[in-house]
């Protein structure tokens, strides 16, 4: 087995899931946790302080690994958080990342790695997600938001039959949640291939391959997004300056009255974002804000979706087309 590279922080526990997400942008990151232990052995999950894990089977930059805490400082208001560098010959690091992955509970959803035999609390819908070369276990702080967000348009739409596209859907998670909740069909889209293979394992896993489908692109550039434009339900978990790039996409395919949901973005660009939505036609719905990250609910009321995009975003769309 080749070498692995450990990348250690130690940080208090509320702030944890912060520099989880920001290790997790470094190319090729598994991150995961671990609290620390005392002389017996004894694993203190409870614990104030945290260890936030990250490996690569190729060696990060660590001048990359030193920019990211500086920027966890600004937004935590902790000061010279230091890392530690490891390299680790021999280990199976996504199994070491799965193992520091613990079951939650998010609003009907329980979602838990195949390594964690916990039960299944009663009316709850499992998910199984393993830590693979894709953001999304679905423990960091947008994805558990999100998924709040996705039981809250299940429970208002029941069982009528929507449309549904997850944009930058990772290892699949909200969109896998959507299927395995209400049987229905669900398209999910990433611009990194990988993803979409950890995507269609996952369905599988889950057994919603029936209604899962995953295709490569960026923002709507692939012709099956667009073929299927009238979305009533988008799922958007990626980052901010994304989300206010795409804004025309996303409007020029989601349906008259019909809903998205925004993550990945901090507090702080909460309202650069809605604004960007407002301008074409959205309305708030619901927020959920969770330590300095946001996810947004909005509606658009528009009584028709633009009948195209401008044209920068035309152009954009089609030097990102995968097909």
């Amino acid at each position: 087995m080749a070498e692995t590279y450990l990348v250690s922080v130690s940080v208090p526990r509320e702030q944890a899931e912060t520099f989880e997400a920001l290790l997790s942008g470094l190319p090729g990151a598994i991150v995961g946790r671990r609290a620390p232990l005392i002389d017996t052995g004894l694993d203190l999950r409870d614990s104030d302080e945290l260890e936030v894990l990250a490996y690569f089977d190729l060696r990060p930059d660590e001048a990359d690994v030193q920019a990211l805490l500086e920027l966890g400082d600004q937004i935590t208001g902790l000061q010279n958080t230091a890392f530690a560098f490891e390299t680790l010959p021999d280990v199976d690091w996504v199994a070491e990342s799965q193992s520091s992955l613990t079951a939650i509970h998010a609003g009907r959803f329980f979602l838990h790695g195949s390594h964690d035999q916990t039960p299944v609390p009663g009316g709850a819908c499992e998910l199984v997600i393993d830590a693979q070369n894709a953001f999304g276990t679905g423990h960091h702080e947008t994805t558990h938001g999100c998924l709040e967000m996705v039981s809250e348009i299940i429970k208002t739409k029941g069982r009528r039959r929507l449309n549904v596209l997850d944009m930058g859907t990772g290892s699949g998670v909200l969109g896998l949640a959507w299927c395995k909740a209400t049987k229905q069909p669900m398209l999910g889209s990433d611009i990194d291939p990988q993803a979409v293979k950890v995507a269609d394992v996952n369905a599988r896993l889950n057994q919603v391959g029936a209604y899962a489908r995953f295709v490569p692109a960026a923002g709507i550039g692939h012709r099956d997004v667009r073929k299927n434009a009238r979305y009533e339900v988008v799922l958007a978990n990626i980052l901010s300056g994304h989300l206010i790039n795409l804004a025309p996409s996303i409007a020029q395919v989601t349906a008259p009255g019909g809903f998205i949901v925004l993550a990945g973005l901090l507090r702080k660009q909460e309202q650069r974002v809605s604004r960007s939505f407002h301008a074409h036609g959205f309305i708030d719905v619901h927020v959920i804000r969770r330590g300095p990250w946001s996810i947004l609910m909005m509606q658009n009321q528009r009584a028709s979706t633009p009948r195209q995009l401008n044209r920068r975003c035309q152009d954009w769309s089609k030097s990102i087309d995968f097909h």
